[in-house]
Order: structure tokens, then sequence, then C-alpha cells
């Protein structure tokens, strides 16, 4: 389920907000009628939430304590009051937060002044705002000491660092800004999704997690702009006419080139912040006079919006009647000679990835097929823009093996960070920085993303030692796709029949929707709305509504492409 940062046009939001004790209220904005549109670009919501009361009960304060820290404002200061003089200048509300299961919280007390409090764990947000999906929902533990003041009322001495905050009140007071790093190249401009609360501020927590670094998962396929050891001068990011001035110290201005990429990496990261229009950058005090970076580095990079697919006959661009396929030049006769079973299409149509009776080759346009992976049961390749194909058994998900585009190079074996029984689909993102799989284990399907770590020549060398968790589902895993930059989804077959189709952000929500009950593959355009499945009966299904509509019939592949 998607949810997005705060919202404030909704009536039913605010009453069930007022009834559970806090109440929004705008801070910045005047009364707009009539333009939804308007109220979202200039109201900010305050969560206004009462002081302790007066001979509260031990979890009455614990219970206002943990509504209390909804409101960021002014260092969380609302829940700093149920708390000691002593703790209240030692809890540290920015060490991350733990998302929970709403209506899920056990309160038990231990002693006469011991609390527990259990929560069943959704996701875990780290003190730089990546959001990460728990792994397990096995219910953990939260400890909690009271004391009572000189005025014999309770008080907070001792709790987790962070917050505690479940699921539906995390989306009202979380807001989630992409940050963005570089491919190895500096050609592509690679989204890191980051969770931050309070608007005022978050230009300075978007600008703090910039220099700190990657996510963990993503490190292995980017660079940075920032030498380490960059620092941030000032306590804050300051806005004024809507420039944002950025004060580092720690890197020089000797290199021109690389100044242009600190500023473009934090003019684009900044971009999602509403007051900000431009950045103004400092190096060890003095403003830098930055010419604009050429050629600028592609956001989200696009594919050809006509899928391609192969109707026993021919391979190539299906027109967007459904009537028609339009041959790729050099490429499309070799690949339909093949009677291919899957493809994955190469950058500007130059190279396919083919899986055939013979397993896996490579077209390459005016050439004849080349067989890569002659192991049995592979799965449908994937390509990525250096033309170097990936392939993987179903039942042996630890053999990766990839065929770089220069034919002087052997095979690599690349060591996987995933588990799992089975593998069903991989593919590579558009910028050719990160993979996702999709994975079986038992009745369950797993669904991982990793990034690839590449030499200087480009061919791939490592993946991530570590995956970013999606959304899991029971079922069989079928197929996965990228959507854009930063959005992928997964088709899997249901236990009691049909399907489901997740699509999710990347360090974000992920949200579920009924595929068609006999879906086997599926394919995105540009964005969520350009999304195709292919029936088991050669229908190609588009969304509509909520239900599925057929553009086209016949189709047997729907394959995979990568941008020019």
């Amino acid at each position: 389920m998607r949810r997005r940062g705060v919202v404030a046009t909704s009536v039913a939001v605010a009453l069930a907000t007022l009834l559970a004790g806090c109440v929004s209220i705008p801070s910045s904005g005047g009364v707009n009628a009539g333009s939804p549109s308007l109220v979202e670009e200039s109201l900010e919501l305050d969560t206004i939430v009462p002081p302790p009361a007066k001979d509260a009960t031990q979890q009455q304060i614990i219970e206002g304590f943990i509504d209390a820290a909804q409101s960021p404002r002014n260092n969380y200061q609302a829940a700093r009051e149920y708390l000691t003089p002593a703790f209240a200048d030692e809890w540290s509300a920015n060490a991350g937060a733990t998302i929970d299961v709403p209506g899920a919280r056990v309160f038990t007390e231990l002693g006469e002044t011991s609390f527990v409090v259990d929560v069943t764990p959704a996701a875990q947000l780290s003190e730089t705002g990546q959001y990460d999906i728990s792994a397990s929902s096995t219910r953990i533990e939260l400890g909690y000491e009271l004391e009572q003041n000189d005025d014999g009322q309770w008080r907070i001495s001792l709790a987790p660092s962070g917050l505690l905050l479940d699921e539906t009140t995390f989306a009202q007071v979380f807001r989630s800004y992409p940050l963005y790093f570089y491919s190895a190249d500096y050609d592509y401009l690679v989204p890191d999704l980051r969770w931050f609360a309070g608007r005022e501020s978050a230009q300075t927590s978007i600008v703090r997690a910039l220099l700190v670094g990657p996510s963990q998962w993503l490190d292995a396929g980017v660079e940075t702009a920032f030498p380490e050891g960059t620092r941030l001068e000032s306590a804050s990011v300051p806005v004024e006419g809507r420039v944002a001035s950025v004060d580092l110290s720690g890197a020089t201005d000797d290199d021109v080139t690389s100044v242009q990429r600190m500023q473009y990496q934090l003019q684009e990261s900044l971009d999602g912040v509403r007051n900000v229009d431009s950045v103004a950058l400092s190096l060890n005090g003095i403003e830098q006079d930055v010419p604009e970076l050429s050629p600028a580095p592609l956001k989200n990079p696009p594919v050809d919006p006509r899928p391609v697919v192969f109707d026993g006959t021919t391979f190539g661009y299906l027109a967007a009647s459904g009537e028609s396929i339009e041959q790729i030049p050099d490429l499309s006769p070799q690949v339909a000679a093949m009677a291919p079973t899957g493809a994955a299409l190469g950058a500007g149509g130059e190279v396919a990835a083919v899986l055939a009776a013979d397993g896996v080759s490579v077209v390459r346009a005016g050439e004849e097929p080349e067989v890569l992976d002659p192991r049995d049961g592979l799965i449908v390749p994937a390509i990525d823009g250096t033309g170097a194909v990936w392939s993987v058994p179903a039942g042996l998900p630890g053999q990766l093996v990839v065929y770089p585009a220069d034919r002087s190079l052997e095979a690599i074996q690349l060591p996987v960070p995933w588990t799992g029984s089975s593998i069903a689909a991989l593919e590579i993102s558009r910028d050719s920085t990160r993979l996702v799989a999709l994975l079986g284990e038992g009745a369950t399907t797993h669904f991982v993303a990793a990034s690839i770590e590449r030499d200087a020549a480009g061919t791939p060398v490592a993946l991530s030692p570590v995956t970013l968790g999606l959304a899991d589902v029971a079922g069989t895993p079928l197929d996965v796709t990228w959507l854009d930059a930063r959005t992928v989804a997964s088709l899997t077959a249901l236990p009691a029949g049909g399907t489901r189709v997740i699509t999710q952000e990347l360090g974000g929500f992920a949200e579920s929707r009924s595929g068609p009950d006999d879906g086997i593959a599926i394919d995105g355009g540009n964005s969520v709305r350009d999304l195709r499945l292919l029936t088991a009966a050669g229908d190609l299904e588009a969304p509509s509504g909520v239900s599925w509509q057929a553009r086209a019939s016949g189709i047997r592949l729907l394959a995979s492409q990568q941008p020019d």
C-alpha cells in the first residue's frame, strides 16, 4: 500500500487525527478556495499535541510521549515535555525510527517504574532517512523507565532513542525526498529515496544525508561528488529568497568539474524541497561561482514507450493500435528465426539477449546469433546499457553469470547477495547501476534490489554485498520490471489462483493490485501508468481503472528494453 508524505486536503484525515488526540493545523499558506493543487503546494501541517495531563498514569505518559513524537517542531519539544529534565537533554529523536503495525502495541508493566511496549515491526528508518522493510514480523520489546517529579507527576527517565510510529502516522509525519548520486561514469543521476520529518529543516537533513553517502545497498554502484570528510560548516542550511545556502568544509575548489558536480548533486537533491529553487555553494567559507555542468547527467532515461514483442513471426515494436509490429533494422529477422521464448533488447536496438531452445544467445545488429550460455533451465536473460548479458538458471539463483559486451573478456560469475531456492526473473535498471530480482523460497516470493559495481571500462565486477528488501508476497514468482529510475514492479501467481502485481518505489512503500488471472510476464514503459502484462492466452493487457484491458492479442513474448 503506497502512502505519500503529509497530505493536507482530506477532511477525513484531519478528523481522524483530531479524534486521536492530535490536531494538525497549517503553519504556512493562506486559505485557498477551489484549487486543491494550490493547497497542496502551500499548506504545511503542524501536529499539535496535548501536554502531559495532570496525574496521568505511567502508561498514559508513555502513550502521550509516543503520540507527541508526531510533532517535530522545535526539535520535538512537545515529546520532551513527557521526559525528565535530564533525559530530555539526552534523548535523541533523530536516531531513526521503528515503524510498527497499527493497533498491535501491547503495554506491560514490569515493576513499579518499568514498562515494556511490545510492537510488531513493519519497517525501520535509519538516522539518515533510509526506509527498510522489516525482514521479520517477530515482535520486539521497547523498554521505558519512569520517575516521579517533585509534584508527584510521572515522567520518562529512559526510553529508546529515535521514534516509534505506526505506518499510518509515519506516512502523515514524514515525507520522501530522492537524494541523487552519480553512476560510475557520471553519465546518470541515480536516486536514493530518503524520508524526513519537519519540512522547515528538510534541506538541512538532505544535505547532511548526502554528505554521509549512499545507502548501504546502493554504495557499490554509485559515486558522490563530495570527497570523504566533507562537512556542513553551519548547523543548518538557511533558505532566503528561495536560495539554499550550503557552506561546506573539507572539499576544495581546485577542480572545476568536481565543484560543478557538487553543485549539481546538491541542486537535484534539493529539488523536492518546496521553498528551494537554487543553491548557493560555499567551500571553506568562499562562495563559488559555478559554471553550468555540461553535458548534464541524465536523471531518468526513458525507453521507447512501445512494448517490444514477438508474435511467432515478427520481433519488434508493437504499434499503439496493437495491430502491427515494426521490425528493428538488422536485428528482428535473426531474433525471430530463433523461435525465442524470452528476450531483452539492448541500447538503441543494436543488440538483444535471447532465450531459445539452445540456451541464451546474444544477437548483434547485422550478425548471426552467438550462443553464450547453454545451461539448462535458464530464465529470460537481462541486458545492461553496455550490452553485457546476464544469465542464471531458475533452480540455481546463486549461479549468476555475466557475459561482457567486449568479446575478448571471459564470462564472469558474480557472487550474489540474495538467498532463495529459485529465481524467476531479473532486470537491469536503465542507468545500468542496479538490478532487481524476483526469487522464490517455499511458498513466498522475495523481491530484492542490488547495485552493480563496475570497473573503469564499465564491465560488471561485483554486486553490492547487501540487498534492499522489497515487498514479499505469498505465491509463485513470475516476473519483474523497471517502470522508471526509482520504481519497479513484480508479478506473482497466487496460491488460490490469479496473480498479484506489486509496484514499489525503491526505499518507499509498495502498492498491490490484482493482475490478470493468467498473467505470465510484466513490462513497464516510463511510468506506473505504462504497465503492461502478457497472459498465457497471448493477450497484452494494460490497467484500466480497477481492472485490466486487452490491447493486443497473439503475443508470445514481452521483452524488456534499455534506453537509446
